[in-house]
């Protein structure tokens, strides 16, 4: 019954006018209640800027709303007052909100048992997070290093007419005309300086005509669906708008709507996979390496006390193994060790009901990290590692690209498990040397590295590893355990790779800061 009505509205709902809607709801609710005045009529209690208040209507909602309305079948248009979803006031995507919260209930009642909680928290986080924590400067720098250079950047510019750098400042463009309107024809960026025709290219990357955006969600949910071997709950179906977040109109002139600006950023920084991973298999290799590199960069920006350093391979010759990714020296001994994992995190790990069994390939690399830190922590204890002294409460971290283990605490023992089984096959390997060790995601990290001074930072991981913040994030580590907390700028040039940056101005003017 709920989810007829929920169906129903939007199956009767002018396309357009809808996004025009969600558009309205998210500028009225991020402080531009002038703006959405003119497109549709609200109680001033539903103005705010933020995601707390009794009439706050979720940005993971309103993204939800598109893609249900992308995979609705739309009803022949007939004449009546109740024929036609209003798609002008507050009020009425109040209903189609209550709606949706309802048959979300009602479909975990459904298809869930009590037991499975902690699974539902995980997804729930998956959902969530990224709308909470937004883009940051730490991504565009992240994102442009790892994929805008080297092979992958020169693959990049070859496929799409543009180079990364050049597609992050259009996508800032546009996230500008955006924030200001939910319409418009192809911009004109030249009086900015900037040339019309990367504008284009950069449209083209974004963008998608209205009736194949429906195609292309509903083939993409049901591809999920195949894969999962189940119904996609509503609330956890397949986003379009994280691979083309703006939607084209072709009128006498197209026009443009993007109907949650900042997933622009989302494409224009994390979706930059997807366009380096049609390339050879070399090039994911060559990013793996520069992810490696830039963690290494990282921490000796925020923290230069500390020293990150990779290690060649060491052992008998003919039996030579690698250290960890990632070697932090504390004086002169090993403090910390890092394994990076860039495994991507797919539709199926976020949101499967059996996450470790549908993505069982990335999580086998997370177990693979977690063994090898403890193998590090052997070879040392053992002197097979000499490079340099490792301090006997060294503590390992698993870090990875996306948020793998954002509230899964569920996950993380599964890991866990899964490493003491290829621990196992080690006899060298002993209880001492398995120690308990970090997760955490590179935004994660950044977030923690951005408000600790060196021996905070070196606390916080070491409370991480109780059974007190067993399933924290870092970040959450850092606020509760204590430690005196700073504020510290993004350390990094980001001129070096993105030229245009001092373009914005002064530093309280750039995207993240």
């Amino acid at each position: 019954m709920r989810r007829k009505r929920y169906f129903q509205w939007l199956a009767r709902a002018d396309d357009a006018d809808f996004l025009t809607l969600i558009w309205a709801v998210r500028a009225l609710q991020t402080g531009n209640a002038n703006v959405a005045r003119r497109y549709i009529t609200f109680p001033k209690e539903a103005a705010m800027d933020g995601i707390l208040g009794d009439h706050a209507i979720f940005p993971w909602e309103l993204e939800t709303f598109v893609t249900s309305l992308f995979t609705t079948e739309k009803v022949k248009p007939r004449r009546g007052r109740h024929h036609r979803s209003n798609c002008t006031t507050f009020a009425s995507i109040g209903v189609l909100t209550n709606l949706l919260r309802d048959l979300e209930g009602a479909e975990y009642v459904l298809m869930n048992k009590p037991e499975d909680i902690w699974e539902e928290m995980y997804r729930i986080g998956q959902r969530q997070f990224s709308w909470q924590r937004g883009p940051s400067t730490e991504q565009l720098y992240r994102f442009a290093y790892v994929y805008g250079q080297g092979a992958c950047g020169e693959f990049f510019e070859e496929k799409n007419g543009l180079s990364v750098s050049d597609f992050i400042l259009f996508s800032l463009a546009l996230l500008g005309v955006f924030f200001s309107k939910p319409w418009t024809e192809l911009p004109d960026p030249t009086n900015l300086g900037l040339p019309k025709a990367k504008m284009e290219k950069t449209l083209e990357l974004h963008s998608v005509q209205l009736a194949q955006a429906r195609k292309m969600a509903s083939k993409l949910n049901a591809d999920s669906s195949k894969r999962l071997g189940r119904p996609l709950r509503t609330a956890y179906m397949a986003s379009l708008l994280r691979q083309k977040p703006i939607v084209r109109i072709d009128r006498k002139v197209p026009t443009y709507i993007a109907p949650l600006p900042l997933l622009i950023m989302s494409r224009a920084t994390a979706g930059l996979y997807y366009e380096i991973s049609q390339g050879p298999n070399q090039l994911l290799t060559e990013a793996n390496t520069r992810f490696e590199e830039y963690i290494r960069r990282l921490l000796t920006a925020y923290l230069p006390e500390l020293k990150a350093v990779k290690d060649g391979p060491y052992g008998p010759k003919g039996r030579k193994v690698d250290p960890p990714d990632c070697l932090v020296t504390d004086g002169d001994q090993v403090a910390l060790a890092i394994e990076c994992k860039t495994t991507k995190l797919t539709f199926e790990a976020q949101y499967a009901e059996n996450p470790m069994a549908v993505a069982r390939q990335g999580f086998e690399q997370i177990a693979k990290g977690i063994f090898q830190l403890w193998r590090f922590f052997s070879h040392a204890r053992r002197k097979l590692y000499v490079t340099r002294p490792v301090s006997s409460d060294a503590i390992g971290l698993v870090l990875t690209m996306d948020g793998w283990m954002q509230m899964a605490a569920r996950l993380r023992h599964t890991a866990m498990k899964r490493a003491e089984e290829m621990a196992a096959d080690d006899a060298n390997i002993t209880k001492a040397d398995m120690r308990r060790v970090v997760f955490a995601s590179m935004q994660e990290l950044n977030d923690t590295l951005a408000q600790t001074e060196r021996s905070e930072f070196l606390a916080v991981l070491a409370h991480a590893i109780t059974d007190k913040y067993d399933g924290y994030g870092l970040p959450e580590v850092a606020r509760d355990c204590g430690v005196s907390l700073v504020r510290k700028r993004y350390p990094l040039d980001n001129c070096a790779l993105l030229p245009w940056w001092d373009n914005f101005g002064s530093p309280e003017d750039r995207p993240g800061n």
